[in-house]
């Protein structure tokens, strides 16, 4: 088994119990408004000496009930979207994780990894090299478009997936470099999709690799590719890792109950 360190999945769980307490306080703010709002307008009901004044202020007012009751079903909409969306992210982590914990002993895997440049979802360093692993729990065909980024049932992504992913690691490479002095091994970044068919063959995705989760073993225990690493390497490079994840609390103390495994 893989000395595993950290937890799948916590990130973007704790993003998404962030999109909970949001709905709550938003759901909690329009029913107030709308009660200051109905509470205003019945007041001027008994205003009878003005009543084109109490007219004007009725329909103002209901006006305004009708589009804070929009913008707020909208914004709750919205919230709940991202909200399923990250827990069917963590769910994906959670698969990948429990794969890559079934590596060999040689092996160290880091969940979750939080960074100055952004989440990574998983790490592994082992004998064959270093990879960057971004879980992608989408649904469907994932594609190349053609100019390097990906597309998910033939249409293009709200954003540059792999540009972004690619510039993280970079700069996460650049920091464990420092960190482990004296190794400079290449870094893999590697799309891994648990759900959905990857027809992205290697070279069209620029240097990001997209694979299954179910080949993930074969892909990086199993891999010829590259120059191997000792392990008093592999070592030092896990404990770079570690030192940039020393900079997250959470982290730091799921690897206190991770290292006993």
């Amino acid at each position: 088994m893989a000395k595993v360190l950290g937890e799948s999945g916590r990130y973007v769980s704790q993003e998404a119990g962030k999109r909970e307490t949001r709905m709550f306080v938003l759901v909690l703010v329009v029913s107030c408004i709308l009660a200051w709002v109905s509470g205003f307008l019945f007041g001027f009901l008994f205003l009878k000496p003005l009543l084109w004044v109490s007219f004007l202020v009725g329909s103002l007012a209901l006006l305004a009930i009708s589009a804070l009751g929009w913008w707020g079903n909208r914004q709750l909409e919205e919230l709940s979207k991202q909200r399923k969306d990250m827990r069917k992210g963590a769910a994906g982590e959670i698969t990948v994780g429990n794969r890559l914990a079934n590596f060999p002993d040689a092996f160290r895997v880091l969940n979750d990894l939080t960074t100055p440049f952004g989440n990574l979802d998983h790490v592994v360093v082992g004998p064959t090299g270093v990879f960057v692993l971004d879980t992608k729990n989408w649904r469907g065909v994932v594609s190349a478009d053609g100019r390097g980024e990906l597309l998910c049932n033939g249409m293009p992504t709200d954003k540059p997936y792999v540009r972004h992913f690619t510039a993280r690691v970079m700069d996460v490479k650049e920091k464990v470099k420092f960190l482990a002095q004296g190794l400079d091994p290449f870094f893999q970044p590697v799309f891994v999709f648990p759900s959905a068919r990857v027809e992205a063959n290697w070279g069209t995705t620029k240097s990001v690799h997209c694979i299954r989760d179910e080949q993930l073993f074969e892909y990086i225990v199993e891999s010829k590719k590259g120059k191997k690493l000792k392990k008093e390497e592999v070592d030092k490079i896990a404990q770079g890792f570690l030192a940039l994840a020393h900079m997250d609390k959470d982290f730091t103390a799921k690897t206190a109950v991770g290292a006993k495994s």
